[in-house]
């Protein structure tokens, strides 16, 4: 009897919302009527006025037609915290690593499909994972900016787990560091038979 990993993810929707990758999605059919609910309950209660509400679903909508930065994003966030800060889209990958890679180079798994500089790599421990850890690598862009990716890697049951923000603004980084944190740990992983 094969055993799977399934997992759950206790998201605090006070920071972070959850951005449909398709449709259809929870009952809706299309990403309009999606944008247009989201900005009504995250407005629900303010006198906020039209336009407040038409640029929010504008940008809901943009969210939800991003797409993501690596190919086989298996889930996104929103950061929109509801007292104010920064907002940013993050990316949840899951994929297989080889029984032989179950104990990689978090390095190397930090760096994979982007390749740069890893400038942070810290284990964390008390998560639901074999291994974890938290790794910010610098790499540039076509104009030589530095771009930061800020990835939270799990490794559990031949899975690894990618929670990843790529950024251009150091500040954001660390300003996104304790709400990246949480998130991931956030992450239950059971097996199933």
């Amino acid at each position: 009897m094969a055993l799977t990993l399934e997992y759950t993810i206790d998201l605090d929707h006070r920071v972070w919302i959850p951005i449909p990758l398709s449709f259809p999605w929870n009952g809706y059919q299309n990403d309009e009527h999606w944008a247009a609910d989201l900005a009504g309950s995250l407005l629900d209660g303010f006198d906020a006025g039209a336009e407040v509400e038409q640029q929010l679903q504008r940008t809901a909508l943009a969210l939800a037609r991003v797409t993501g930065p690596l190919p086989g994003a298996i889930e996104r966030f929103w950061h929109f915290p509801e007292f104010g800060g920064l907002e940013r889209l993050v990316h949840l990958y899951i994929s297989e690593v080889p029984e032989a890679r179950e104990k990689a180079d978090l390095g190397n798994l930090a760096r994979a499909g982007i390749g740069g500089f890893v400038q942070v790599l810290a284990p964390l421990d008390g998560t639901s994972f074999a291994r974890a850890a938290r790794a910010v690598v610098i790499t540039a862009t076509g104009e030589d900016e530095p771009l930061y990716v800020e990835r939270y890697i799990g490794l559990a049951g031949g899975l690894v787990f990618i929670l990843e923000l790529i950024e251009s603004n150091a500040f954001a980084v660390e300003e996104l560091e304790a709400p990246l944190e949480s998130l991931f740990r956030s992450i239950r992983l059971q097996e199933r038979a």
